[in-house]
C-alpha cells in the first residue's frame, strides 16, 4: 500500500481566485492558473463552497462538445471500403455485401434469388438441415414466416421434416375439432 503524501491546503488566494473564475472557466483552464491542483481537486474544492457554473458556460462549453463529436463523425466513406461481393460473418450467418455503401445480405438468400428470383412478400429462405452455412441450392427452402416459426420450435427441434408435418396436422385437427364442439354448444 503506497502512503499519499502531504496534504496541500488550499489557501485564501487559491480559494479567492476559485470564487471569482469558478463560475465562467473551464476546470482545465483553472489548473492553469492553479499550479498543483488538479482537476478533482477544483471539483471538489468548488462543491465545498457551493459553487457551480453559469447556464451561459456550460452551454456554451456543451455546444463545443457537440460540434467537436459532431466534426469528428465525417460523413466520408472509409478509405478502403469492402468490395461488392466480399463476405464476413455475423452470428451464424454469413453475409455477401450487394452493392454500395454497405448493403449487405445473408449469403443463403443471395444465392436462393439469384436462382430463383427476388423472395416473395412474408416468405423466408430457410435450410433444410438447419444449417444456414450450407448454401447449396439442393438444401435451401422457401417457407412462410407461420411455418418458418413453427419449424424452429424448440419442441420440433431435431425431429425429421416429415414428423414435423404430422405433427402440425395433428395440432390443425385438434384446434378444428375445439371449434366444432365450442360451436355445437
Amino acid at each position: 500500500m503506497t502512503k499519499r503524501g502531504p496534504v496541500e491546503r488550499w489557501t485564501d488566494a487559491e480559494d479567492a481566485l476559485l470564487h471569482q473564475l469558478y463560475p465562467n472557466k473551464t476546470n482545465k483552464e483553472l489548473c492553469l492558473l492553479l499550479p498543483g491542483r488538479t482537476k478533482t481537486a477544483i471539483t471538489l474544492r468548488a462543491a465545498q463552497f457551493g459553487l457551480v457554473k453559469t447556464d451561459a458556460h456550460r452551454s456554451e462549453t456543451h455546444r463545443r462538445i457537440l460540434l467537436a463529436r459532431l466534426a469528428a463523425k465525417g460523413g466520408q466513406i472509409g478509405q478502403d471500403p469492402r468490395p461488392v461481393g466480399a463476405t464476413h460473418r455475423k452470428g451464424r450467418y454469413t453475409l455477401i455485401k450487394v452493392a454500395q455503401p454497405d448493403v449487405w445480405k445473408p449469403l443463403h438468400t443471395y444465392t436462393w434469388e439469384q436462382a430463383n428470383g427476388p423472395v416473395p412478400e412474408g416468405m423466408v429462405v430457410a435450410a433444410k438441415d438447419g444449417d444456414v452455412q450450407n448454401t447449396d441450392l439442393a438444401n435451401l427452402c422457401l417457407r412462410t414466416r407461420a411455418e418458418h416459426q413453427l419449424r424452429n420450435n424448440h419442441h420440433y427441434k431435431g425431429l425429421p421434416e416429415e414428423i414435423v408435418d404430422i405433427l402440425h396436422l395433428q395440432n390443425e385437427l385438434k384446434k378444428e375439432i375445439k371449434r366444432k364442439t365450442r360451436n355445437e354448444k
